[in-house]
Order: C-alpha cells, then sequence, then structure tokens
C-alpha cells in the first residue's frame, strides 16, 4: 500500500476499524493475568474452605466426646473412656484419641479430679484439634 494513501486515509478523521496486533497482544497478556491470578485465589480458597470444614467435623466430634464423659454416671468409670478410635462423620474418618489423667485422689492428697483430654487429627488438616476438661469427684 502506499505511504502517502494511508497518511491520507489516517489524516481523513474517519475512525479506525479495528485493533492493531500490540492492542489484541496487551489485551490478551492482561486477560491472562487475570484468569492466572483468580485460579490462584480459587484454588487457595478451596483449600481453606476444605480446612474450615474439617476443623469444625473435628471440633464436633471433640465437643460430644467430652460431654459424654461429663455425663459419665459414675466417676471411677471415667478412666475407661480412654481409647484411641476411628471415627466417621460426613463421610470422612477422623482418628480420635481420649487421655485421662488423674490428679491427686491418694488419702495424703487433697485433690482428686481427672484431666480429659480428647485429641481429633485426619490426614488432611494442618493442626490437630485438641480439646481438655476438668472432672472433679461430688
Amino acid at each position: 500500500m502506499n505511504t502517502t494513501r494511508l497518511r491520507r486515509r489516517l489524516a481523513s478523521g474517519r475512525p479506525r476499524r479495528g485493533l492493531t496486533l500490540a492492542e489484541v497482544m496487551v489485551a490478551m497478556m492482561l486477560l491472562t493475568t487475570v484468569m492466572l491470578a483468580l485460579g490462584a485465589f480459587t484454588a487457595r480458597f478451596a483449600m481453606a474452605n476444605g480446612q474450615a470444614r474439617l476443623t469444625i467435623t473435628a471440633n464436633e466430634i471433640a465437643g460430644t466426646k467430652l460431654d459424654r464423659i461429663r455425663t459419665t454416671p459414675s466417676y471411677a468409670a471415667i478412666d475407661l473412656l480412654a481409647d484411641s478410635v476411628k471415627v466417621t462423620k460426613d463421610f470422612t474418618d477422623f482418628s480420635m484419641v481420649t487421655k485421662v489423667k488423674r490428679v491427686g485422689g491418694t488419702p495424703a492428697d487433697s485433690t482428686d479430679y481427672r484431666l480429659m483430654t480428647v485429641i481429633v487429627s485426619h490426614p488432611a488438616m494442618k493442626k490437630q484439634v485438641m480439646k481438655t476438661t476438668a472432672l472433679a469427684a461430688f
């Protein structure tokens, strides 16, 4: 194409039609950057959502076990509740360890209570859930 004709066409004041290759490439680069950032955010959000769901479920399991311990009719039977079991809730398997530690209780001691600790974990959880409560003889 003749350069004089091109200059006349550009100077004529008519609006250009279409985009240049450089403009299209810049737009594609911006769109790609935004899509990659959005993808990374979505992945992190999904990971955090999964962790929160597991943690909430583990807290519910631990709380239920501690409620069962608190409602045990016999103080002496609390020691029998120490165990390590697999618990399935919401189609997910958790491992739960219950520990009972007696504090005092001998005739020379003025205190007698038990500390119950429930630890719930799952391989996909970053941190295990641990709840402890104390129960005294009454």
